[in-house]
C-alpha cells in the first residue's frame, strides 16, 4: 500500500509539478523584470504577487513579456522550460480561440475524419481553447522531455528503457493498477509529444517506407490511452480526469497547436 501511494505521489508531483499559482522565485523574477517598467524593486513586486494567480496571468500573456522574449531570444535561458512553455502554449491557445478559419476547419475535419467517434462545434473547440488547465499539463509535458532520455522512461528515476509503444503496452498487462495509470498517460505524453514536435520525422520515415508507424497510428493510441487515464481513480483523486479527457478527446486539435508553436516559435528564434 506504500508502495502504490508513493508511486501516485510521484507521478502527480511530475505531472503537475510547476503552474502559474507556484512559479519558482526565478521564474516570478524574470516575468517580474520583463513586464514592469517603471520600478525597480523586484523582489518586493515579487512578494506581493506571488501565489496570485490572475495577476501572474496577465503579466504572462502580457505581449511585453512575449514580445521580449521574441526579440531577445535568449533572456528566455534565465527562464525554466516550463516558464517558456506556459508562455508559448498560453499564446497560442489565445490566438487559435479567436481565429475563426482554424476552428471552422477543425470541426469540419474532425467531423469528416473516418471512424471520428465525436461530434465537433464551434462551442466545443473554443472550449478547449478556453482551458488553462490542458496548456499547464502540456507545458509541464514538454519540460520533462526536455531531457530525451525521459521519453523512454515510465517514471523519472527508472532504469527501463521503452522505445516503443508496443513494448509500453506489454509493460501495462505486468503492472499493478497505479503502474498502468502512470502508463497509460506516458503512452499519451509519448505519441502527442512525436505528432506535435516531429510531425515531418513520422511522415518522412513512413512515407520512404523507414517504418509502418505514422502520424494517424500515434493519434490512435493517444486518444485510447488518455482516455483510458481519464477514467483511472488516480485521475479523479488528483483531479485530472477532466484534462486527461480533453487531451483525448481534442487529441488532433492540440496536435496542430503544438505544430504551431514549434514552427512560428521555437524554430524561428531557434529557442531549444
Amino acid at each position: 500500500m506504500n508502495y502504490e501511494k508513493g508511486r501516485k505521489k510521484r507521478h502527480n508531483d511530475e505531472l503537475n509539478a510547476y503552474d502559474l499559482d507556484h512559479l519558482s522565485d526565478r521564474d516570478l523574477l524574470f516575468l517580474i523584470e520583463n513586464y514592469v517598467t517603471k520600478r525597480q524593486d523586484y523582489e518586493h513586486i515579487a512578494d506581493l504577487v506571488r501565489g496570485d494567480v490572475d495577476i501572474v496571468s496577465k503579466m504572462v500573456d502580457s505581449d511585453r513579456v512575449f514580445e521580449k522574449v521574441m526579440r531577445e531570444g535568449n533572456v528566455i535561458l534565465h527562464s525554466s522550460p516550463y516558464f517558456l512553455f506556459t508562455l508559448l502554449l498560453r499564446r497560442v491557445f489565445k490566438l487559435k480561440k479567436d481565429d475563426g478559419g482554424f476552428i471552422n476547419d477543425v470541426v469540419e475535419e474532425l467531423n469528416s475524419a473516418e471512424g471520428s467517434s465525436y461530434s465537433w462545434n464551434r462551442n466545443k473547440v473554443v472550449r478547449l481553447l478556453n482551458s488553462a488547465d490542458v496548456p499547464n499539463y502540456l507545458a509541464n509535458m514538454l519540460s520533462t522531455f526536455v531531457q530525451t532520455s525521459r521519453l523512454y522512461k515510465m517514471e523519472k528515476d527508472e532504469e527501463n528503457q521503452y522505445r516503443y509503444i508496443s513494448d509500453m503496452i506489454e509493460e501495462i498487462q505486468r503492472s499493478d493498477s497505479a503502474r498502468r495509470f502512470y502508463i497509460y498517460c506516458h503512452i499519451g505524453n509519448y505519441t502527442l509529444f512525436f505528432t506535435g514536435m516531429f510531425s515531418e520525422y513520422i511522415e518522412h520515415k513512413f512515407k520512404y517506407k523507414k517504418t509502418l508507424v505514422s502520424s494517424r497510428y500515434y493519434a490512435d493510441f493517444g486518444k485510447t490511452y488518455f482516455g483510458l487515464a481519464s477514467e483511472h481513480v488516480i485521475a479523479r483523486q488528483h483531479e485530472l480526469n477532466d484534462t486527461l479527457h480533453s487531451l483525448s478527446e481534442g487529441f488532433e486539435i492540440i496536435t496542430k497547436l503544438l505544430q504551431y508553436m514549434r514552427k512560428e516559435y521555437l524554430a524561428l528564434y531557434n529557442l531549444k
